[in-house]
């Protein structure tokens, strides 16, 4: 039996939460606001990300641009 042990790593998984905060502090990195505002943020942030965790991705073309559907999405 080998002394060393092979783990291959893990890729990073987000949650609505995890995602929601990042989204937060990207806002507040570009822009101040008052303490009340920040839950009132957070709570739109965890629902667009909600939202979009169950979206199917082909349904969120109408998001995107055409140049970056083109590279995306062959049409």
């Amino acid at each position: 039996m080998s002394d060393k042990v092979k783990v291959s790593p893990t890729p990073i998984q987000r949650n609505s939460a995890d995602v929601a905060i990042e989204l937060l502090e990207m806002h507040l990195r570009k822009e101040a606001v008052d303490a009340n505002e920040i839950e009132v943020l957070y709570a739109k942030y965890y629902a667009l990300a909600r939202a979009l965790e169950a979206t199917k991705a082909y349904d969120l073309k109408v998001l995107v641009t055409n140049e970056i559907r083109a590279k995306l999405w062959k049409s």
